[in-house]
C-alpha cells in the first residue's frame, strides 16, 4: 500500500483512493442530490399554482364554457363570501364608441386574484361570436384571441395579481362597441386566491352583463 492511502472499510475511500479522493466524490454526490432536489420543488412549485400568469381561453362559465372550477378548488360556485361585478357596461351602445369597464372581485381574506371575460353577441344568428374589441388599459390584464373560435378573452396578469385594496382585486379593460350585430352580452369568472401555491382554498365567482344594441344601427 502506498503512502497516503488506507485500506478499505465502511464509510472510507476505496482500494486506491486517497481521502482526498473520497472527499471530492461525496462534495459531487452531495451537489448532484441538492440540484436534484431544487428542480423538483421548483416543478412542485409550478404544479401547484395553475395558470398564474393567465388562464387558458374559454372559462367565462357563458355560452357552455367551464369556469376557473376545472383547475380551482375550495367552494362552490359563487360562494357566500365573496362576489364579482361589471362596471361600465352600457345599457345600450353606439356602434363603434369605446367604453371602460371595470371587473371588480372581491372576497373576504384574499391574498389574490386572476379573472377572465368575453364579449359576444348574446342571441340570432351571431350568437356566441365575437363582438367588438377588447383592449388592457394596463399592466394588470391582457388580451389574447382564441383563434379556432375567433373570440378574444381578456384576462389577468402576473402584475395584475395583487389586490388593490383590502380584500379586492380590480381590473380595466376598453371595449370598443362593434358597429352591428344586435345585442352583447359579457361573461366574466373570476378566482380569488390564498397564493398558498396550490389549486385548493380558492373561490370562484361568475357574472354577466347584457348591452342592447342602439336603435341607431
Amino acid at each position: 500500500m502506498k503512502q497516503g492511502e488506507i485500506g478499505p472499510h465502511f464509510g472510507g475511500p476505496r482500494r486506491g483512493e486517497t481521502r482526498a479522493d473520497a472527499g471530492s466524490a461525496r462534495r459531487g454526490r452531495t451537489e448532484i442530490v441538492g440540484t436534484l432536489a431544487a428542480a423538483l420543488a421548483v416543478t412542485a412549485l409550478i404544479a401547484g399554482a395553475p395558470y398564474p400568469d393567465k388562464p387558458p381561453p374559454g372559462h367565462t362559465g357563458g355560452f357552455g364554457e367551464p369556469t376557473c372550477l376545472d383547475c380551482h378548488f375550495g367552494g362552490e360556485l359563487n360562494e357566500p363570501g365573496g362576489g364579482v361585478s361589471l362596471t361600465g357596461v352600457p345599457e345600450s351602445y353606439a356602434p363603434g364608441e369605446r367604453y371602460r369597464i371595470t371587473v371588480v372581485l372581491t372576497r373576504d381574506g384574499l391574498r389574490g386574484g386572476g379573472f377572465q371575460l368575453a364579449a359576444r353577441f348574446a342571441a340570432g344568428e351571431l350568437a356566441g361570436a365575437q363582438a367588438g374589441t377588447l383592449t388592457p388599459v394596463d399592466d394588470r390584464a391582457a388580451v389574447d384571441e382564441d383563434r379556432t373560435a375567433g373570440v378574444q378573452y381578456a384576462q389577468h396578469t402576473l402584475a395584475g395579481l395583487g389586490p388593490v385594496a383590502s380584500d379586492t382585486v380590480r381590473w380595466l379593460l376598453e371595449w370598443t362597441a362593434p358597429e352591428e350585430g344586435g345585442d352583447v352580452v359579457f361573461h366574466v369568472a373570476a378566482n380569488a386566491v390564498d397564493l398558498d401555491e396550490s389549486p385548493f382554498g380558492d373561490w370562484i365567482y361568475t357574472t354577466s352583463s347584457r348591452s342592447r344594441a342602439s336603435t341607431a344601427q
